[in-house]
């Protein structure tokens, strides 16, 4: 049973429903590649998952964590050591998102001074909204329990709050009864 308190949980329901058809996946911040793995499990034939991070020691992580892991052999990876914004600009500059994620924050066990920053997060999302296929989704995890987490999910709902609601929707999800600011979900699918 998924804990409905718990946001990186709680968004596994929205990537359940859009694995079933996604051709391409974008995991915009890969971390320890635990998302990614999650997403990969659930991939359909001729899926292309990408992995983003800026921490080499995040894309290693990843790629041995997949490695270690039954993938199907017609599902494929691509990891892109690079900043998610400058990735999504350059190197998937072409690419028809179906399903894009980001999990907030540093690198679990690393350094906490690596830290996502909001305005490369927002031209991330930016860019990814673009790049969105009718239907298209983007789940962000943001952790408001440090000042660096807070400024960047204020940043996130001042940016989000002002999309077009004729070509987005867009959710915000944050449990209500749970101490120490727990991380939040913001979900925008395009019309």
């Amino acid at each position: 049973m998924i804990n409905i308190n718990n946001a990186v949980q709680f968004q596994h329901l929205i990537w359940d429903r859009s694995m079933k058809k996604a051709k391409v996946v974008v995991d915009a911040t890969c971390g320890n590649g635990h998302d990614l793995l999650y997403l990969a499990k659930r991939a359909q034939k001729g899926c292309h998952l990408f992995g983003i991070d800026i921490q080499m020691k995040a894309i290693n992580s990843s790629k041995e964590l997949l490695k270690t892991n039954d993938i199907a052999p017609d599902v494929s990876l691509t990891f892109i050591h690079d900043s998610h914004d400058l990735a999504l600009a350059h190197q998937l500059k072409d690419e028809v998102i179906d399903l894009m994620i980001f999990n907030l924050g540093y690198l679990p066990g690393s350094n906490h001074k690596v830290i996502t920053k909001p305005h490369q997060t927002i031209d991330a999302i930016d860019k990814g909204l673009h790049k969105l296929s009718k239907s298209g989704v983007i789940t962000i995890v943001a952790y408001p329990g440090t000042s660096e987490g807070k400024e960047e999910m204020q940043s996130l709902t001042s940016y989000l709050s002002d999309l077009e609601q004729k070509l987005y929707n867009v959710c915000h999800w944050h449990p209500m009864n749970q101490i120490n600011n727990p991380p939040e979900l913001f979900i925008l699918q395009k019309r």
